[in-house]
């Protein structure tokens, strides 16, 4: 027999063993499965202009961006396989972009063009077997849409590869895959250099009817050099280690017993250009069990213990807690359960331990239903300060439009909040990006419209906070609740909350607060007949809340009118107004919001789906007014493998004297063969 003989035998064996006896696909050296593919021609302008107020005798300025983009794309498709396709299964794919760009601002304008290209390809080896893996890569050139108003073009590239080792061949199903992935892209407010080195092993065993645990390990590696274009860029690069192991079983003579285990482990470390952050490791285990003994009664208890090692910080916290739930009647329930807490730290070391219980009652009416419920807690807290401040590293916080984001602890110290975007690659100006609000014991992030956080943008924040002192508190504290179910659709409710603090022993450095609050509402959906589907509905809402640490006064309303399309009959019409004021005993921080959205959506038989949106919110209630109106049009048509979409979208933002406009027009024609 020949070399090309044996050759042949030899893979036709292979192929055999791999089609494992189906005879759906030939056994064939190559062959073509199909091809498909587009073209697409897309046109873009994105204009965005910041109004600034006069200055230091400098006189008022606006400063003003343009981004135009032109492109044609053609990609094609190929599916194919090598001797057969549960051997190897090829799907590859390209095709050239032809585009040409002007970036325009004050100082000038830059323009481009040239030949770019996407690219996709994956070999798939031993797709139907329980050992298969492939290989990928990927050169993409995409569009990307950051908000309302916000796109940039972006240079995408990953390379990798996962592998799959399932039943029966292991006991252990396990899952890896491994990859790096390149960003780049520019738009008027967003720089985007990224590389990322990322691994990935997922494992897991089934119990069969007893359960599965599951675990996870990821590591990370990522270099940026991303951020906003008018703040100095520092290179970063961060590295994230975590695992995790999720087990949840159930037991028991009738599968009445659930027990959830979870151990979790994450490791962070950052290294910048200049400055430094400490290193992070945390750690945590949390087991939970509930048993259902009957049809009204379970008893449940859980027990969770974290650490986390920051640099010099360092916190131990155990928690545990058991109760019952017991449901005597259909109308009639309610629970029972205790509560401790421990809490080490290099700063502090605390304690509390309380009780808690509520009930329930429900009751039909002649006309709707009533409900009733009461629940109180007493609690009791013991702290030894060594230090009297602290600090948090890394605190994630979103900030979209201009709202008031609060920070996680309370008695922040002045001066020492510092905001940086997540790859720490630049930090953020107060009064320039963003500014700080005190109401009580609370501080408030709130972002500039004329800035450089992108609206919706996650920010870190690093900041020091009072500790508060040596000292012991107990407190009681108590909730009621009433409601009135007319109909499914319309309620009326009250809720009442009160807190009693009273020092047992120390003098701690924040005051006690005391807390007296009542809430009344309503809330409805009604159906009309006008000859048309309508709907209109809402809710209103008032609150009157007296304590010790910030007083306040809030009122609500949230309405809305919903009706079919009168003009085509196939979309439906939406009109929400909202209003919200809250009046504080210490002015400064109030608000006074109207807000007011219409949207249009339709679908006609013939491929076109329009919509709208309309928006307009003013708040003149804080120290600087504020207001933001938007408006996006979106229009498609598709017919057979053609798509002709238009998208427009503007947005104009106030805050003080500074104001800010940004809109963008898109224009893609698609055909898909």
């Amino acid at each position: 027999m020949s070399r090309r003989q044996r050759t042949g035998a030899a893979l036709f064996g292979i192929c055999t063993l791999c089609a494992g006896g189906s005879g759906a696909q030939e056994v064939a050296p190559f062959r073509l499965l199909g091809i498909d593919g587009s073209a697409s021609v897309r046109f873009l302008r994105d204009d965005f202009g910041t109004g600034l107020p006069a200055a230091a005798g400098a006189p008022a300025s606006r400063m003003r961006q343009t981004l135009t983009d032109l492109r044609t794309e053609v990609f094609v498709m190929t599916h194919s396989y090598v001797y057969h396709p549960n051997f190897l299964l090829l799907d590859v794919g390209g095709g050239p972009v032809l585009q040409q760009g002007r970036f325009a601002t004050e100082a000038g304008e830059t323009r481009s063009g040239g030949t770019l290209y996407n690219f996709l390809g994956r070999a798939t080896l031993l797709r139907d077997k329980p050992y298969r893996g492939s290989l990928f890569f990927e050169h993409l050139n995409p569009t990307l849409s950051l908000g309302l108003g916000q796109v940039m073009s972006q240079e995408s590239r990953r390379l990798g590869f996962d592998v799959a080792l399932l039943e029966p061949f292991t006991p252990v199903p396990v899952l890896l895959d491994a990859s790096r992935s390149e960003f780049r892209g520019r738009g008027t407010d967003r720089i985007i250099d990224d590389r990322i080195d990322r691994v990935t092993v997922r494992a897991s065993r089934s119990f069969g009817a007893l359960g599965m645990t599951q675990l996870h390990y990821q590591a990370a590696e990522q270099d940026s050099r991303s951020g906003s274009p008018n703040l100095p860029i520092q290179g970063s690069t961060s590295s994230t280690r975590s695992a995790s192991l999720d087990t949840r079983l159930q037991f028991g003579a009738n599968r009445n017993i659930h027990l959830v285990n979870l151990v979790s482990w994450n490791a962070q470390a950052y290294r910048l250009e200049s400055g430094a952050v400490p290193d992070r490791r945390d750690a945590r285990f949390l087991l939970d069990l509930v048993a259902a003994h009957s049809a009204a009664t379970q008893s449940f208890a859980t027990l969770e213990s974290s650490s986390s090692d920051q640099g010099a910080l360092t916190s131990t916290r155990r928690t545990g807690t058991a109760g019952v739930r017991f449901a005597p009647t259909a109308q009639l329930s309610g629970s029972l359960s205790a509560r401790s807490e421990s809490n080490r730290t290099t700063e502090f070391d605390s304690g509390t331990w309380g009780t808690e219980g509520s009930a329930r009652f429900e009751r039909r009416l002649p006309v709707g239903t009533l409900q009733a419920s009461y629940a109180a807690r007493y609690e009791r807290v013991d702290q030894q300060s060594r230090v009297p401040q602290t600090t948090v590293v890394g605190e994630r916080m979103a900030l979209s439009g201009t709202a008031l984001v609060p920070l996680a602890r309370p008695r922040v110290i002045a001066g020492s909040v510092t905001l940086s975007n997540e790859p720490r690659t630049q930090t953020f100006v107060e009064g320039l990006d963003y500014v700080l609000s005190v109401v009580g014991v609370e501080t408030r992030v709130q972002r500039l419209i004329g800035g450089n956080i992108t609206d919706g943008q996650t920010v870190l924040v690093d900041y020091a906070c009072d500790v508060g002192g040596t000292y012991a508190f107990s407190q009681f504290h108590q909730t009621v609740n009433l409601s009135w179910n007319a109909t499914r659709a319309t309620s009326v409710y009250f809720r009442a909350v009160g807190a009693s603090p009273r020092l047992e022993s120390g003098i701690p450095t924040f005051q006690l607060n005391e807390v007296r609050g009542r809430t009344v509402g309503a809330r409805t959906d009604l159906p009309l007949g006008f000859g048309h589907e309508a709907l209109v509905g809402g809710s209103i809402e008032h609150e009157s809340r007296r304590e010790t640490v910030s007083p306040y006064r809030r009122s609500s309303a949230d309405l809305y009118a919903q009706i079919e399309d009168p003009f085509v009959g196939i979309g439906s019409i939406r009109v929400t107004g909202r209003r919200s004021k809250v009046l504080y005993d210490h002015p400064g921080n109030d608000v006074d919001l109207r807000g007011i959205d219409v949207r249009y959506a339709t679908r006609h038989p013939l491929g076109i789906e329009l919509s709208g949106d309309v928006g307009l919110e003013r708040d003149k209630g804080g120290a600087t007014p504020r207001s933001r109106t938007f408006a996006a049009m979106r229009a498609q048509w598709r017919y057979r493998q053609a798509t002709l979409s238009a998208e427009l979208t503007q947005v104009k933002e106030q805050q003080g004297a500074i104001n800010r406009t940004r809109s963008a027009a898109q224009l893609t024609f698609r055909r898909d063969f």
